[in-house]
């Protein structure tokens, strides 16, 4: 009897699987299935609907009457999309090549690339790290204080100074700051009109060399290089009336001030003033001479590299002293290779 009621249950289960498949395939053959021949790959459009491209065709099971209406309505969108773009006309003078990339590129497409394009060059501006100019100041004052020793060890070599390190520091130094009147200070033409403007070109300079942006800068109209000098020229107007009146001045290290020279006081406003703004034209005229004559003369006519080297550190001398100051050689030029 089991043996019976088992093979029972097998026939019984193969009829209604049987049964079931009958029944699936009856309702398949009521779906209407669409399909869609040479379809082009790039078919999706601003709405997501796919183009109808020349040459596709629909083929379906549904009433013909409800595919010609799709067909239609898909040229329609079609139609519709291609009257919202506008080409790019070619600019005169442009190769062949160049026209026909020209005509091909959609210039604007409202609403949609346009607004997206934008968006996204500004999420990969925004994404990508600035880097910021900015003023290196450790390698400035460094420079600076090699400077100032240079012109501070000079003086010691001078009786004048070193006869008048005895005495109280500070009172001496308040004293000699007291005496600063008149313009004449009692030194040469060559002291006050030659040595002091340069050395207001080597301090200038060396806020040049340590600016991100300054020392881009070349010679001309622009409003970033005029700027970038007058810069240089505060930063030589600081570092003069630290040299004359400071801690560490002629004021401070040899009482400069206290004592008259050729019937003028030995402070005076002459030093203050010449080393900064004359300084600052010694610096402009420097650039100048190195976009003028060395760099589109000199080193146009000869490739001559020591004619170039020696050109170089004889006529732009701040400069060349400034380049020595930061361990470079005195004819090196950051936009320029040699």
């Amino acid at each position: 009897m089991k043996i019976l009621f088992i093979v029972l249950a097998i026939l019984s289960g193969q009829i209604c699987v049987r049964a079931q498949e009958t029944d699936r395939k009856a309702e398949m053959t009521d779906v209407q299935t669409l399909e869609y021949t040479n379809l082009p790959e790039n078919n999706f459009i601003e709405s997501g609907t796919p183009a109808a491209e020349e040459g596709g065709q629909f083929q379906s099971t549904a009433e013909p009457n409800l595919q010609l209406e799709r067909i239609l309505k898909l040229e329609q969108e079609k139609t519709q999309l291609e009257s919202k773009i506008e080409y790019k006309q070619p600019e005169s003078g442009k190769s062949l090549s160049k026209m026909i990339g020209d005509f091909n590129k959609p210039a604007v497409l409202p609403g949609v690339y346009k607004s997206f394009n934008e968006k996204e060059i500004n999420e990969e501006d925004e994404s990508e790290v600035e880097v910021k100019e900015k003023f290196h100041w450790k390698p400035a004052l460094v420079q600076s204080g090699v400077f100032l020793g240079i012109q501070h060890g000079f003086r010691m070599t001078q009786e004048k100074t070193t006869k008048e390190l005895r005495g109280p520091f500070f009172s001496d130094w308040a004293r000699s700051i007291r005496k600063l009147r008149g313009w004449e200070d009692g030194d040469s033409f060559f002291t006050n009109y030659i040595a002091h403007p340069a050395q207001g070109g080597v301090t200038g300079r060396i806020f040049i060399n340590n600016s991100d942006s300054a020392k881009k800068q070349e010679f001309g109209k622009s409003k970033k290089y005029w700027e970038s000098r007058f810069k240089a020229m505060a930063w030589s107007a600081v570092w003069s009336t630290q040299f004359e009146l400071g801690p560490v001045s002629e004021a401070s290290l040899g009482n400069v001030g206290l004592k008259q020279k050729n019937g003028h006081s030995t402070m005076a406003w002459a030093d203050l003033i010449v080393t900064p703004v004359v300084g600052t034209a010694v610096v402009i005229a420097e650039d100048a001479v190195d976009k003028y004559f060395l760099k589109n003369w000199v080193e146009k006519k000869t490739k001559n590299k020591f004619l170039i080297k020696l050109s170089r550190s004889l006529f732009t001398p701040t400069t060349s002293f400034t380049n020595l100051l930061r361990g470079r050689m005195p004819w090196r030029r950051g936009n320029r290779l040699l």
